[in-house]
């Protein structure tokens, strides 16, 4: 940067640094929103109750991800239906998700259900439903019976 003064062409750098980071276009995970209902759709000539967020099937629930009790709820009897049969991951790994409490709490204990879902089902297992979550575990029918996203 000839003609231009050091701290000056360190300056320009930093502003350019800064613009280039704030145009730069947010992860999609950033958009997520809280799951915030459960809807029924069709996914491969079957019905199936999952987590949106105004009509989008890109939410998340977690621990760290408020949702309403109702949500949760439906979100652990989906659990329970499809993933029954296997343990929760540790350190409740003595008990069957068949046996959670669908109280509409995103406790410790329906993280666990989940880690155990993900690991079956091949999904990142971090105890978050988002995207990745949702195209691998199996959801509930309104005739209990459960098929993939």
């Amino acid at each position: 940067m000839k003609g231009i003064p050091r701290r000056s062409a360190i300056g320009l750098a930093a502003v350019a640094v800064g613009a280039l980071s704030f145009a730069a276009p947010a992860s999609a995970e950033a958009d997520l929103g809280p799951c915030a209902q459960m809807t029924l759709v069709k996914r491969a000539g079957h019905n199936i109750h999952v987590p949106t967020f105004k009509g989008s099937s890109l939410c998340q629930l977690g621990r760290d991800f408020p949702a309403p009790v109702k949500v949760v709820h439906l979100f652990q009897v989906g659990l329970k239906t499809c993933y029954g049969h296997l343990d929760l991951a540790s350190p409740y790994s003595d008990e069957k998700i068949a046996n959670l409490d669908a109280d509409g709490s995103f406790g410790p204990r329906t993280e666990a259900a989940l880690k155990s879902a993900q690991r079956h089902a091949g999904a990142g297992v971090d105890g978050i439903y988002g995207p990745n979550t949702r195209d691998h575990i199996r959801f509930p029918s309104p005739d209990n019976r459960c098929y993939a996203y």
